[in-house]
């Protein structure tokens, strides 16, 4: 079996397949950011938002956050006419759920493929 990793700043931080953290803890916000470059996104206070919030969710259940309360989240903080699906889309093209988890440096949701 082929070990997986992201270099950063001189570290070797392991991951699945799919780029997400072995090992929560490592995580930092430098490495996130990191991580979502990799895949193409450059993270904005919105993305932080949701980040953030998937990160206290998880300490709180060791699950990621049901999007029914990543939306009610984002409506707090962005407005009625961001806390839908498509605005959601476009912060994170893989899908939010997925995306955040991984860029928060969280396993990979069970749902997710």
């Amino acid at each position: 079996m082929t070990d997986h990793f992201i270099e950063f700043e001189g570290q070797r931080y392991g991951t699945d397949v799919q780029g997400f953290l072995k090992q929560r803890l490592t995580w930092s916000e430098p490495l996130g950011q990191y991580m979502a470059r990799l895949d193409g996104v450059t993270l904005t206070e919105e993305h932080w938002e949701i980040i953030h919030y998937f990160r206290e969710y998880y300490e709180d259940y060791n699950i990621p956050p049901p999007m029914r309360m990543v939306m009610r989240v984002f409506k707090k903080a962005f407005g009625e006419e961001n806390a839908n699906s498509r605005y959601l889309l476009k912060l994170f093209p893989e899908g939010a759920t997925k995306a955040a988890s991984k860029f928060a440096g969280l396993p990979k949701p069970k749902n997710c493929k």
